[in-house]
């Protein structure tokens, strides 16, 4: 478990372009600190958090049987991730609330399965 966890910090680094040497300054350690952790550490829950924050991440447990769900959603990224919106100046649906334009939501359907 803990080497998933060190291999997302490391990928979500490099999605967001940073180096190893960049990560001590914005989460509050030393760069051996840092280096180790990356490499093979155990860090506190405490030090993850502040690593997540530096990342413009979250921590989140989330349940062994939605895992799959979650990591698949993650890798098809923010492009099929679309909101439902009410379309200005529609017309009134049953509801009474506008018309709804459906667009793709694949958190909609997470854990029916």
């Amino acid at each position: 478990m803990r080497s998933t966890v060190l291999t997302q910090i490391k990928r979500r680094r490099l999605q967001l372009g940073l180096k190893g040497t960049d990560m001590p300054l914005r989460v509050g350690l030393n760069r051996q600190q840092y280096g180790k952790i990356e490499k093979d550490g155990n860090p506190s829950l405490a030090t993850l958090d502040k690593i997540a924050e530096g990342l413009d991440a979250t921590l989140m447990l989330i349940p062994k049987e939605l895992a799959r769900q979650v990591e698949q959603l993650l890798e098809a990224g923010p492009a099929r991730t679309k909101l439902y919106h009410a379309t200005e100046g529609s017309t009134p649906s049953a509801s009474g609330t506008g018309v709804k334009e459906t667009i793709e939501d694949p958190w909609q359907n997470l854990g029916n399965d």
